[in-house]
């Protein structure tokens, strides 16, 4: 079923009296990876259309995503609250880098090692956090404060669109390509980033299918990195 969502740009947060204001700019820095036609086609890089793995939130049930928030935040653990604090009082990736080299050490990969891997890594979060910021301000989706529920959040709420987390979409995005440098540690990167993605709910600031569909958007975009990394071995 579709139906109409409400607008970002058209509600205030709670407790104050205006909408608040787009900041739209990273929607269009650069990027590595993934070059933008201008009809705001995406090409792959291989030159191929990108079809995005992405659900149109004219398809989603808000009313429930809202009843999600409100239940988790009504019923938050301790290590729940710690979590929304880990990955949302810093840089998402500042958690994530040290892993690199964590990794780099327990594999004893030398320096031009890791820096491909590094190299590779933020040249990637680079592209997933400029498709995030597209589709948060093409698609113009409300935060959870922006209901009037009252919701007493555990961190506080951004000041961009909801639809889909940034961090969810760089969680899914590093989980791709670290897996691809560190395949025997695949099972503990998935965990980490899904981890990286639910602590959004957990704060209070994004509805779950922020989360869920920012993975499935950044695993997207790593793929694409990898599929390069691939063929680039294969033609050495």
């Amino acid at each position: 079923m579709r139906t109409r969502y409400r607008r970002w740009s058209e509600y205030p947060y709670q407790g104050e009296q205006t909408p608040p204001k787009a900041y739209p700019a990273p929607a269009y820095f650069p990027m590595f990876f993934i070059i933008r036609q201008r009809n705001n086609e995406f090409l792959d890089p291989f030159r191929q259309r990108i079809n995005w793995q992405i659900k149109n939130p004219i398809e989603v049930d808000w009313g429930k995503e809202l009843t999600i928030v409100e239940q988790t935040l009504s019923s938050i653990k301790p290590q729940q609250i710690h979590i929304a604090q880990y990955w949302g009082t810093v840089e998402a990736t500042q958690n994530m880098t040290p892993m690199i080299f964590s990794l780099a050490k327990k594999y004893r990969l030398g320096s031009p090692h890791i820096a491909r891997a590094l190299g590779y890594f933020h040249a990637a979060v680079n592209d997933a956090f400029v498709m995030s910021w597209y589709f948060k301000y093409l698609w113009d989706v409300a935060r959870p404060n922006q209901y009037g529920r009252n919701l007493s959040t555990v961190l506080t709420t951004p000041r961009f669109p909801s639809y889909p987390s940034s961090h969810a979409t760089v969680a899914g995005c590093a989980e791709s390509v670290l897996s691809y440098f560190f395949p025997p540690e695949a099972s503990e990167i998935k965990n980490t980033m899904e981890e990286c993605a639910i602590s959004r709910l957990y704060a209070g600031v994004h509805f779950k299918v922020d989360n869920d569909e920012g993975l499935r958007l950044g695993r997207q975009i790593g793929g694409m990195v990898v599929c390069l990394l691939k063929v680039q071995n294969l033609i050495r």
